[in-house]
């Protein structure tokens, strides 16, 4: 009885500390897993393919992210559909796009919302899961400002946005990712408040500039 008892103690002990440091060990890898799937890794040829590979585009499916999905987002880094990069300089933003919104894909960084949205037309939208961390994922959205630079990039192009709008939407305006008449706009929506609802930014299309002719200070935000 009394070695029951030590080893049902030792059990809590050992969940205990699981507990207390799965999230801090789940942060840490999703950040690895962001830094790895960097788009200067791919040549613009792997990454029109990646265009074309079937993907997830059912958004109101996605749920919060789990230690799960980061392990199994590990088990397919080697295969995931990059497609770009985006960054934001003024809150030290740098994520690699991925083709939809997959559990795997949005484990480690943003996902198209749209099967064929192109870059510099139409609305162009991302999504991306919101961490407490504020420097995970689409977790530094908050600290944007309106006038903040947006630069994106499918490693042919780079693309310039400014940002002209952030608000609290409800999880059903959906209507937001969807193309307005002569507008060319970029879309960043994640989690708000406990996820019953979503930040959405919206920036406007300024300009592009060829990649490799590019200025080496844009080149160097990705």
């Amino acid at each position: 009885m009394n070695k029951l008892r030590l080893l049902l103690v030792i059990l809590m002990l050992v969940i205990g500390l699981l507990l207390l440091f799965i999230t801090p060990i789940q942060n840490a890898m999703v950040t690895r897993l962001s830094e790895q799937l960097s788009a200067k890794e791919y040549t613009t040829e792997t990454i029109e393919q990646h265009q074309t590979t079937e993907a997830d585009f059912e958004f109101e499916a996605v749920q919060s992210l789990s230690i799960a999905e980061v392990l199994q987002a590990q088990m397919k880094v080697n295969d995931m559909p990059v497609i770009g990069s985006i960054a934001i300089p003024h809150i030290d933003m740098q994520l690699p796009i991925l083709k939809g919104v997959g559990n795997a894909v949005l484990a480690v960084g943003a996902g198209t919302m749209k099967p064929n949205q192109q870059l510099g037309k139409g609305n162009y939208a991302l999504a991306g899961h919101y961490f407490e961390d504020k420097n995970i994922l689409f977790s530094p959205l908050y600290q944007a400002n309106i006038g903040d630079i947006i630069y994106v990039t499918d490693m042919a192009e780079i693309y310039e946005y400014k940002l002209s709008e952030k608000k609290i939407i409800a999880a059903t305006d959906v209507f937001i990712i969807d193309d307005i008449s002569n507008k060319t706009l970029l879309t960043l929506i994640t989690c708000a408040e406990n996820g019953t609802k979503r930040l959405a930014i919206q920036a406007d299309f300024i300009q592009h500039y060829p990649f490799d002719k590019a200025p080496n200070i844009l080149k160097g935000h990705f």
